[in-house]
Formats: structure tokens, C-alpha cells, sequence
């Protein structure tokens, strides 16, 4: 079984990677949870009786629990599809993360280690608590959208003014181009390159679908040109597709359009209230250095 267990997720990561990718790359944080909990889920046959590493695999368990199940929603309806053409083999690598999370828990159960429910159960908690930040720092975003008129709550120059520049907000606002938070292809076939779970789940929670969720204004290019107004210091593009076959290619020559009047007028605007924002600040704290000084006697 341990020796099966590395062949499947060899097999799933070739799967994905080269024949019908279903997860688009990992952002950076997400390969620093995948590497220890996948690791400790492998090795756990032949380390779990290693004192001062057994403790430390139960809770990489209770981490990787929460990646399956993740995963498991992800795939959601296409476990359909792993049933119903099943006798391919090839789909049945779906079923993958339901398999391996009812492997964790089967493997808790029956651990001799004092305490280890409770050691599992605390892997399950940073996962959850970041997504519950995510979740905060996307209701900040809502709330700054919803102060404006209905009628500008999908238009960058409105949304430039208002909307904080936090993490969420930057996923939020790379949506259709270079994260792939919404289910949608662009017009020529390619996907946005960089999956981020976080976002995923919160899109999830509220319902949010095609082109409803916070922050998207349109079509690509536009999308484009108000993420680089809202965050000029972050690339638009990466160095990757979310596939290696036909589909993927286009995304390698697309060309964000910034150079034409929309997107020079969003860096425009956005500059200027950064302009302004900093005079402001320079003439409130004159104000006050002129009040102190004439208050004292």
C-alpha cells in the first residue's frame, strides 16, 4: 500500500501536469503546505513509530486531511465522471483525494499515540484559520464595493478609489488573467496559470459565479489594465500556463493591453489619488504642527 500510494500521486501529478490538468499551478504558499503534508501522508508507514516524528506526521495528517477535502470540492461533479468511465482507469485517479482522506482518518483511528485525535485535530486548524482571515479580508473588500452606486460597482476608475490593497483584493482584481479563481475559458482557450484555494473557497461561500464576483469589470484586457492600476508593482503575467497542451499556448502571446487609453488612463488616476492622498496628509500634519506651536505659551 505505502509503495501504491507514491505510484498514485506520481500518476495524478503526471496526469495533471501533462494530459487534462483540472488544478492550475499552486501559488507559493500552497506548494509550502503541499510538500510537508504530502511528504508525512507517504512516509507515514515507515516513519510513524520514530519518536519525535510520529507527533509531527499526525498533525501533517490533520493538514493534509483539509488538502483533500479541498480537493475533493474542487473536483466536485466530475467525481461523475471517474465512476462513469472508470473502466479507463485514467478518470478513477479523480477519487483520489476521498481515497487518501479516508486513509488519514482510518490511519488516526488506529494509532497507538497518546493523544493523537486531539494532535490531528490541531493540523486541521491552520488551514482553516487562514481561510477564516481570507474570509474577513474578503467581506472588507464587499463592504468597499458596496459604498458605491450599483451602477459603479463593476467599473475600475470607481473601484480604484475605494478598494483596499490587501491580499484578497489582489486576487480579486487578478481574476480572468492570471488567477484561476472563477470556472471560466477565455474566448481563445486558455486558462488563468495560478490556483489559489483561498479565494476559491470564498467565491464558494458567496455564491459568486462568472462574472459577478467582486472586483471584475469585464473583459480580459480592461481586467487587466485595472489590476495593474490598483497594484503596478505586481506582474500580470507568469512565467507558466495552466497546461502544456494546445489549449495553453495563446496565453504565452497574449499581451496585456495597456498601452491603449483605458489602461493609461486607470494608471493615471490611480496615481494622481496617491498624489493627492499624500498632499492631504502633508497638509493635515502642517495644520497640526502650526496648532502646536501656536498653542504653546
Amino acid at each position: 500500500m505505502p509503495i501504491l500510494n507514491i505510484l498514485l500521486v506520481l500518476a495524478a501529478y503526471v496526469a495533471n501536469e501533462y494530459f487534462v490538468q483540472g488544478f492550475c499551478q499552486p501559488v507559493p504558499w500552497v506548494w509550502w503546505v503541499l510538500g510537508p503534508s504530502v511528504g508525512a501522508f507517504l512516509a507515514w508507514p515507515w516513519l510513524k513509530d520514530v519518536r519525535g516524528l510520529n507527533y509531527l506526521l499526525v498533525f501533517l495528517l490533520g493538514v493534509y486531511f483539509v488538502v483533500c477535502m479541498y480537493c475533493t470540492a474542487f473536483i466536485g461533479p466530475h467525481l461523475i465522471i471517474g465512476l462513469v468511465l472508470g473502466f479507463l482507469l485514467f478518470p478513477l485517479l479523480l477519487w483520489l483525494p476521498v481515497v487518501f482522506a479516508v486513509e488519514v482518518v482510518v490511519r488516526v483511528l488506529a494509532s497507538r499515540l497518546p493523544g493523537a485525535r486531539w494532535v490531528f485535530g490541531a493540523g486541521l486548524l491552520p488551514l482553516l484559520l487562514a481561510q477564516a482571515w481570507a474570509w474577513g479580508q474578503y467581506r472588507q473588500v464587499e463592504a468597499a464595493v458596496a459604498t458605491l452606486p450599483p451602477s459603479q460597482r463593476h467599473q475600475a476608475g470607481s473601484l480604484l478609489r475605494v478598494v483596499p490593497r490587501t491580499y484578497m483584493a489582489e486576487r480579486l482584481a487578478g481574476q480572468l488573467f492570471k488567477y484561476h479563481a472563477l470556472s471560466n475559458m477565455i474566448e481563445d482557450g486558455w486558462r488563468p496559470p495560478l490556483h489559489d484555494p483561498l479565494v476559491n473557497v470564498c467565491l464558494w461561500a458567496n455564491a459568486a459565479t462568472g462574472y459577478t464576483a467582486p472586483l471584475t469589470i469585464g473583459d480580459i484586457n480592461p481586467q487587466a489594465a485595472f489590476y495593474h492600476a490598483l497594484f503596478p508593482q505586481e506582474p500580470i503575467k507568469v512565467d507558466c500556463a495552466c497546461s502544456h497542451s494546445r489549449d495553453a499556448e495563446t496565453y504565452h502571446t497574449w499581451k496585456p493591453g495597456l498601452t491603449n487609453d483605458q489602461g493609461v488612463s486607470l494608471v493615471k488616476v490611480e496615481r494622481n489619488r496617491r498624489e493627492t492622498d499624500a498632499f492631504l496628509r502633508s497638509q493635515a500634519d502642517s495644520a497640526a504642527a502650526s496648532k502646536t506651536a501656536t498653542s504653546r505659551p
